[in-house]
């Protein structure tokens, strides 16, 4: 049974929450408007507390009955579940900013709880260290290889191994690309070149009004990168035996788990692995990772520990080479490009199959591969290209002989249901 709304008790704050939360720039954003807004109504019904919700908006959000609001939360007495414990000095600078957009909604003197300067900087990744982080992960990435040899009879799937080369993976895109937390959480299989050469990032601004254009940027990966996210769709792969449906999230979890809190008597629904990862699930994950593996790998030669937050990877980052995607596909330049796709298609098709591609003359061996690459630049989907090399002979096992990533096309398979390799 879900329990009444407090902000109900005040239906002036409530209409003022709404309008907010009409402006915010994304679900997270209104979430935590209507979560401080409710804190605050419960701090007036505390006997702590000066006011009442029979007063005014302007006592209620005035600075005497704010800072005693915020006395209350920073040590956790308002907080409507779970054990009281202080909140951090990043909740209050949401805290202080959730209530300057209610006072200015409702045309009050604003008064700040807390000034931007107040909040602890994040340490940010300096090139040299940034190179000795990605030292580290080619480390780590050794020391997974040794120990299970890239295969489930190796254990590949066991202990801690699947969280470890999850957060490789992660944490080697955050470093080529900058992504922010929300960006990495929202990739999908499509985001992938058929290659796995670059990576295609959405942007997703904290400050983006919700009508501003979609920034779509394309991204090159490194070496060590794409090794990282070949070694990820394995154990993605061999994880994902019980869902079902559409599973073309990139990031997924390695565990099953539980739907969270139901009402008495009925059981929660089960997860299987191989879900879609939510945004602080991936952030609490990397961090509680991290921090296991920087304990594991202590001591060793030429180990730089791992930063525990994401942001400060991302805050390292010097700005890659980036190519901006258009946002709609053009539709004549999409046939030409798979007409010639096709045409490639058929000269790779025509040879033995038994033909070593290394051998092959340059322009057979290279031109599906280049066209693969233009096409996904340009929007086109997987499904299409595959389609067309298809219909020009090449099927299943001749596929990577076009360029196509083996792993990349076994998790297309799974997810759409392709020709199995």
């Amino acid at each position: 049974m879900n329990r009444p709304d407090v902000l109900e008790e005040l239906p002036e704050l409530q209409e003022a929450v709404d309008a907010v939360c009409e402006r915010a720039p994304s679900d997270a954003r209104r979430r935590q408007i209507r979560a401080h807004a409710r804190e605050l109504v419960r701090a007036l019904h505390h006997p702590e507390h000066p006011l009442t919700v029979a007063d005014g908006m302007a006592g209620i959000l005035g600075r005497d009955s704010l800072l005693q609001y915020e006395r209350l939360a920073l040590v956790g007495e308002l907080r409507d579940r779970g054990e009281k414990r202080p909140t951090s000095e990043a909740t209050a600078m949401v805290r202080s900013g959730v209530m300057v957009l209610l006072q200015r909604e409702l045309g009050l003197e604003v008064f700040h709880l807390r000034q931007l300067e107040e909040l602890p900087g994040k340490q940010p990744v300096d090139v040299v260290s940034r190179e000795r982080l990605r030292a580290s992960l080619q480390t780590l990435s050794d020391l997974v290889g040794r120990r299970t040899h890239w295969t489930i009879d190796g254990g590949l799937l066991t202990g801690e191994h699947p969280l470890w080369v999850r957060m490789l993976a992660m944490a080697s895109v955050v470093l080529d690309t900058g992504s922010r937390v929300g960006e990495l959480c929202a990739l999908r299989l499509e985001d992938l070149s058929p290659t796995l050469e670059e990576v295609r990032i959405t942007r997703r601004p904290q400050n983006r009004r919700p009508d501003a254009p979609v920034s779509v940027e394309v991204y090159r990966l490194r070496r060590a990168t794409r090794a990282a996210l070949k070694h990820w769709l394995r154990v993605r792969r061999l994880l994902m035996t019980e869902v079902t449906g559409g599973a073309d999230w990139l990031w997924v979890s390695v565990r099953g788990n539980h739907g969270g809190v139901v009402a008495p008597g009925v059981e929660p629904e089960y997860r299987p692995a191989g879900t879609a990862l939510q945004p602080r699930g991936v952030a609490r994950s990397y961090t509680n990772t991290v921090a296991r593996v920087n304990d594991a790998l202590a001591g060793t030669e030429d180990w730089e520990p791992l930063p525990t937050r994401m942001e400060q990877l991302r805050r390292g980052v010097r700005q890659p080479e980036v190519y901006r995607a258009p946002a709609v596909v053009d539709a004549e330049r999409a046939a030409r490009l798979m007409a010639d796709l096709e045409t490639a298609a058929r000269r790779l098709a025509a040879l033995p199959a038994a033909e070593d591609v290394a051998h092959l003359p340059r322009g057979v061996r290279e031109a599906p591969r280049d066209l693969l690459g233009l096409a996904w630049q340009q929007g086109i989907e997987h499904r299409v290209q595959l389609e067309v090399l298809g219909a020009a002979g090449l099927f299943a096992m001749d596929l990577p002989r076009a360029g196509w990533e083996p792993e990349l096309l076994r998790a297309l398979d799974r997810a759409a249901h392709f020709t199995p390799l």
